[in-house]
């Protein structure tokens, strides 16, 4: 794997969901937990095999709160933030003219642009439940993070990453706390010299929407479905920072995927108020659900769930398995 990718799914907690493996349901009322770890890794990924576990016991790994599954005796359920509140719960209709409306908008008003630095910045906080097999059974892991990226338009830059475990976020996967713990934790930060940091779309950023969308399907094939819309969207905005111009390009490009539908105003896990799409997809399985700030266009929030219960997460459905905040973003003259 290039560190190119590497990066890219750093910056991912839901990445190659799919490839996890089946796994028993968990209780996790019934697991006590064990003493701090001192050792750190650099970023959690999927596909990691987890070393041996004491069966029952949940411990911290890298700063991720691990539970390992001895056997498939005990009913277990993981726990998982709570639902948005959405206005059009139900039957929702396209998003196709509240998208249009909200790119209008933004034509109409100043550009915004800012050509203030080399760097292209980008701050999330993010939180996903994940798993991996090993010798020792399967694991599962809750992922609290922020992750800040400075990445220059030759691939240059770094990624600080600040790693939380459950007891800096005292067992709650909420926005707020996960945020306020990670000010009090150093960073790791791993720096990319040139063509190492990769960026979903290369700078110049594309304004028209139709060289956007080769772009970003480029990424998160079209032949997947509409899912990849959403999804390279939300890529998009964790590598780059997003002026004007393409803010309303994304906002069109959504807008030319039927199977986009409004969500109507939401309020985000940070308790901004914005404006709502989303897909369903995996039969009726699934959702990708992007927020957009109405004043500005910039992306707020990203999230996946699940709509009915997987074999591989041992989760109550509707259960929200990764977010993504969008804190922070411009244009800075270094990586401090």
């Amino acid at each position: 794997m290039s560190r190119a990718e590497d990066a890219l799914k750093r910056l991912d907690p839901a990445w190659d969901l799919d490839r996890l493996p089946a796994a028993p349901r968990l209780d996790w009322s019934r697991v006590d937990e064990g003493t701090r770890a001192t050792s750190r890794r650099r970023g959690w990924h999927r596909r990691t095999v987890l070393g041996a576990v004491a069966a029952g016991a949940a411990v911290v790994v890298a700063g991720v709160a691990v539970v390992q599954i001895a056997g498939p005796s005990a009913p277990v359920l993981a726990a998982t933030p709570p639902p948005l509140s959405l206005q059009y719960a139900h039957n929702p209709p396209p998003a196709r003219d509240a998208l249009l409306r909200l790119a209008t908008t933004l034509q109409s008003g100043p550009t915004g642009t800012d050509q203030g630095g080399r760097f292209s910045f980008v701050q999330v906080g993010q939180w996903s439940l994940n798993m991996a097999s090993g010798k020792g059974g399967t694991a599962v892991a809750v992922v609290p993070q922020v992750v800040s990226t400075w990445r220059a338009p030759d691939g240059s830059g770094k990624i600080a990453t600040v790693d939380l475990d459950s007891f800096a976020i005292d067992q709650r996967p909420d926005a707020a706390t996960v945020i306020a713990a990670a000010s009090h934790r150093a960073a790791t930060v791993e720096n990319y010299p040139v063509g190492e940091l990769a960026a979903v779309v290369a700078e110049p950023l594309p304004r028209d929407v139709t060289a956007l969308e080769r772009a970003l399907y480029a990424h998160q094939p079209r032949a997947n479905g509409p899912k990849s819309a959403v999804r390279a969207v939300a890529d998009l905005y964790r590598t780059n920072t997003v002026d004007r111009d393409v803010r309303v390009a994304v906002l069109q490009f959504l807008a030319r995927t039927d199977a986009v539908l409004l969500r109507g105003t939401v309020t985000d896990r940070l308790g901004r108020e914005g404006l709502a799409v989303s897909v369903d997809s995996d039969g009726g399985g699934t959702r990708d659900l992007l927020v957009f700030d109405r004043h500005t266009g910039w992306l707020l929030a990203y999230e996946s769930m699940y709509l009915r219960p997987p074999e591989k997460l041992p989760v109550r459905t509707p259960a929200v398995f990764s977010y993504v905040l969008y804190l922070d973003h411009g244009r800075r003259a270094d990586m401090s």
